[in-house]
């Protein structure tokens, strides 16, 4: 990037460079335009606009120094967001493993859930299964709370609550 930023600084005063000349004509083409008469008009006009361009292009050219300056500002910040995307992709990494994880344990309760549907088989089977997926969610939202952090306890209460329901509902099935 460094190469292409001299490049454009030195074809930056290549241009200034070459406005100048065609301004510096002007004076010489006008003094030539003086002493020929008849000169061709249309020759003269035009290098008098190409010598009222140059301030124009001159504010034009301190406009794109600045521009450059803020490309190769833009570019080094660019440059700098490499190490802290790469620090966030690898959290979404971990994060993809985590999903990926719970993808993976919620396909494997569909078989654990219907193994234990088959026990329940005079019982309402949609409350049996919800009430059973919650009992085996405790051991793992138990870990899950104590390496997190300690302010789940509603959800554990909660959970535990569900998980003594299911020993009730499971000894009214058994008396149906």
């Amino acid at each position: 990037m460094y190469n292409k930023i001299s490049f454009a600084a030195k074809s930056l005063s290549t241009l200034v460079t070459f406005i100048w000349f065609l301004s510096s004509v002007d004076s010489l083409m006008l003094v030539k335009s003086f002493l020929e008469s008849k000169s061709p008009s249309t020759l003269v006009t035009f290098i008098r606009f190409l010598s009222s361009v140059d301030s124009i292009m001159y504010n034009k050219i301190s406009f794109a120094a600045k521009s450059l300056s803020t490309l190769v500002t833009f570019i080094w910040f660019l440059s700098s967001m490499d190490s802290i995307m790469y620090n966030k992709i690898s959290f979404a990494a971990k994060s993809l493993s985590t999903l990926v994880t719970f993808i993976w344990f919620l396909s494997s309760v569909d078989s654990l859930m219907l193994g234990k549907s088959f026990l329940a088989s005079k019982s309402p089977s949609t409350l049996v299964t919800f009430i059973r997926f919650l009992s085996s969610m405790d051991s793992l939202m138990f870990s899950k709370s104590s390496f997190g952090s300690k302010g789940h306890s509603t959800l554990l209460t909660f959970i535990w609550f569900l998980s003594s329901v299911d020993s009730l509902m499971f000894s009214k099935m058994t008396l149906l």
